[in-house]
């Protein structure tokens, strides 16, 4: 018997065949991205003083600018965060450092083409850029306190250098003989002799934190630095109105290391400057600029006035209220890095939180140009919240903001004495708030159920400024959701754990019953613990154990600060025997240490 199958193919075929036809159906194209924040954290200018680039933090890209046309001409993609750029002498390099991807982007520049040259790691959270006139490059390594000398051509880092803790911006004399780098978290400026890389000094700024704006001075004789100075007083509304808890100074440090450093404060009573952060000179070295960040403005004083003491008080010197010594420019949003325009009357401000490029007349003391990045039709509510966390105008007398003792929605690493346990006598660390929506309860002595409340609390209590509206607590809160962990750089390449991390790891959860306490996604605890520390003098005896994600980039540790590594957390302090673990050998600690490192 024939088989049926060609017969009824022919009948199939006859039947589609008189079928009308349908098209295949294209896969539906992906939904449009939406537009993202700029955020420009840095700017360079070029050298023709006609073009700038801008780092845009939450657009991973950078962006080439035309300062007279007033327009973006060209935006590239970058790796992740990208924190700072730099241009090279000849105008034909470009940098970019990726907070969070621990790489610098490189771009070649002709003419306004900027093309892609390659990535290269240079180690976890890079920040600032300096480009050398023999073409090498410096890098601010911040999350392993080093900077890392980079070599364009080859694409390789040749050397590493130790730097203060947290190094942010390195800068390079006119005459390149000389490099330096200030410590954000550390307090301490330190500066180098070029080009062999001879340490020339290092110097504390005694109680100086949050170290950002940082320039070689006109004559080249000295440094100037923007920073804040944390005081021992408690954190009380009359004490923050007599400038008794945090100020903003200027420090100057002679290049010669026999010669003491001295101060300008900057606040004035009744209207102190937030966040002082980027820092230029313009009019031939005539004028100083400052950006106060928190306080939205641009600060302009005549540098040849300003009264420079070893004993500068908490206040603006009054001498410099007269005779346009001093001058305050509003900007709106958040002021960041300043670069002196090469016509000698103009500044070039990079402004985070209007997604723009300002130009600021010097003469005039108005911004004359907003130069627009790219940016949302609104604002979304995390963005709302992003902007309250930034404002030292919500402080009494605007002294301080969120971001001051908590920078980036990290932490400053400094102690201060609020009322968060109840009362004062008993400063405590601040604390980072990388995944704090995810982390309660809230203070480290867990008292504190609701974020919503604490973010009251905070602005009321802490910050003694007005009450945040219902919406303006959602926004906060919307906000420190998006706050996380950045990538551990003491992971594999791939992610995972080294042998050394993974032994550990059998230690934290067995021998030495750490996850006793912190465990889970955050490595916390919902409640409190008895952790055999001696009581504070405090309503509270119990403490709640902090995450211990990012513990690698977080020190000081304990709630005053008082251990300065992980090793001194784990053997005296918080040791195994005094919460009911075994002892550990030393290979045991080292592999638990390195566990912890990459969480």
């Amino acid at each position: 018997m024939k088989s049926p199958l060609p017969t009824l193919c022919i009948i199939l075929a006859a039947g589609l065949s008189a079928l009308p036809f349908v098209p295949a159906a294209r896969p539906a194209a992906p939904p449009p991205r939406p537009e993202p924040h700029r955020s420009p954290i840095d700017l360079a200018l070029l050298p023709d003083g006609k073009h700038a680039l801008t780092a845009n933090h939450t657009a991973h890209s950078v962006s080439l600018i035309d300062l007279d046309s007033g327009r973006a001409i060209a935006e590239l993609p970058c790796e992740q965060r990208p924190s700072a750029v730099a241009c090279s002498p000849d105008g034909k390099r470009v940098a970019v450092s990726n907070l969070w991807s621990g790489t610098v982007s490189l771009f070649v520049l002709a003419g306004a083409r900027l093309a892609p040259a390659g990535t290269v790691a240079v180690g976890p959270l890079p920040r600032g850029l300096a480009f050398g006139a023999d073409g090498r490059l410096f890098v601010a390594v911040s999350g392993a306190d080093e900077i890392a000398i980079l070599d364009f051509a080859a694409q390789k880092v040749t050397r590493r250098w130790a730097a203060p803790r947290e190094p942010r911006q390195p800068v390079l004399s006119d005459d390149g003989k000389h490099l330096a780098v200030a410590g954000g978290r550390g307090g301490e400026v330190r500066l180098w002799e070029l080009p062999a890389g001879k340490v020339a000094w290092s110097r504390k700024i005694e109680d100086a934190f949050n170290l950002r704006g940082l320039a070689f001075t006109p004559d080249g004789k000295a440094l100037v630095c923007a920073h804040e100075i944390r005081r021992s007083f408690p954190v009380s509304k009359d004490n923050i109105d007599k400038g008794w808890v945090i100020d903003s100074r200027l420090t100057r440090l002679p290049l010669q290391a026999n010669r003491e450093k001295d101060q300008v404060a900057l606040d004035r009573r009744g209207q102190a400057i937030g966040d002082p952060h980027g820092l230029a000179f313009a009019e031939e070295g005539r004028t100083l600029a400052v950006s106060g960040s928190g306080t939205q403005e641009l600060l302009l004083f005549q540098f040849g006035a300003l009264p420079w003491s070893s004993d500068p008080g908490d206040v603006l010197d009054a001498g410099l209220l007269f005779a346009d010594r001093f001058r305050r420019v509003p900007t709106g949003g958040r002021p960041m890095t300043v670069a002196g325009r090469a016509r000698a009357n103009e500044l070039v401000v990079a402004n985070y939180l209007l997604d723009a490029v300002q130009i600021v007349d010097v003469r005039a003391g108005k911004v004359v140009k907003t130069i627009a990045l790219g940016a949302p039709a609104t604002a979304g509510l995390a963005r709302q919240g992003e902007a309250l966390f930034y404002d030292a105008r919500r402080s009494h007398h605007q002294w301080f903001s969120c971001n001051t003792c908590h920078p980036d929605g990290h932490t400053s690493g400094q102690a201060f004495d609020t009322l968060n346990d109840g009362g004062y006598g008993n400063p405590k660390l601040t604390p980072s708030l990388r995944g704090v929506a995810r982390t309660g309860p809230w203070t480290w002595h867990g008292w504190q159920k609701d974020l919503g409340e604490a973010v009251s609390f905070s602005y009321t209590q802490t910050m003694f400024g007005k009450g945040p509206t219902p919406t303006e607590v959602k926004a906060v809160l919307a906000y420190l959701a998006t706050l996380d962990h950045p990538p551990s750089p003491h992971r594999t390449a791939g992610g995972g754990l080294t042998p050394a991390a993974t032994r550990g790891q059998a230690v934290f959860e067995g021998k030495a019953r750490c996850a006793s306490c912190h465990k889970g996604p955050e490595f916390t605890s919902t409640r409190n613990h008895d952790v055999g520390l001696e009581r504070d003098d405090s309503e509270y005896d119990t403490w709640s154990p902090p995450t211990l994600r990012s513990a690698w980039d977080r020190g000081p540790y304990l709630h005053d600060g008082r251990a300065a590594t992980l090793q001194d957390v784990l053997t005296q302090w918080h040791s195994f025997e005094k919460l009911g673990g075994a002892r550990l050998t030393p290979a045991e600690l080292r592999d638990l240490i390195a566990y912890v490192k990459s969480l």
